[in-house]
């Protein structure tokens, strides 16, 4: 059973985040995941963290981090990959990164949620590491980047001001991914999409 968290909680995080500047560092997103062709996040949460972020956004495109961060604490859609929160919350990606097992979940640490994501993710995208794989692409006048590590992928979008971190997930077998990437034709990949 998901249990989603106190709203409460989640919008005074965002309140620190945009405070912080933090938000700016993020590229745009959809909640349609591509995977299950719907909408992950609900209209009223999706409003309601990006009115806290101060971000002007239309449903269903808005801020990658408030979306995959905050967003996904409330999804209750079972993707084939389980809830999108998993992934803050199963401790497989902190652990991939180097982190304790709860590093990345809500209450945990002095840092938002949202500013230690950031703090892990965009050193990665903007300077990967010699072991990683790279790639680059271009669709729908933007530039995205997946850096493959060994258990996770890094992506960012640059729409002309900078790459900018779209999301980070686990990835089980990194060789068979980047394969596959390799594989496909250039589209804008993990739900990025361009700032309306």
């Amino acid at each position: 059973m998901h249990t989603p968290p106190a709203m409460d909680t989640v919008l005074a995080c965002v309140a620190r985040d945009r405070a912080d500047g933090l938000l700016e560092r993020w590229s745009a997103s959809t909640v349609i995941d591509e995977n299950v062709g719907e909408a992950v996040v609900e209209r009223d949460v999706f409003e309601r963290i990006h009115s806290a972020g101060g971000v002007n956004a239309r449903f269903p495109i808005g801020n990658a981090g408030l979306v995959h961060v905050y967003g996904y604490l409330f999804s209750t859609v079972v993707t084939p990959y389980g809830y999108k929160s998993d992934r803050w919350n199963d401790g497989v990606l902190a652990t991939a990164l180097g982190r304790p097992a709860g590093y990345f979940r809500l209450g945990d640490g002095d840092e938002t949620p949202l500013a230690r994501v950031l703090g892990s993710a965009e050193p990665l995208l903007l300077d990967p590491p010699a072991s990683a794989h790279v790639a680059e692409w271009d669709a729908d006048g933007a530039r995205q980047r997946a850096v493959v590590t060994e258990g996770l992928l890094v992506s960012g979008l640059d729409e002309g001001a900078g790459m900018r971190l779209l999301t980070i997930f686990p990835v089980a077998d990194a060789a068979a991914f980047t394969r596959d990437l390799s594989a496909e034709a250039p589209r804008l990949r993990w739900n990025a999409a361009r700032a309306s």
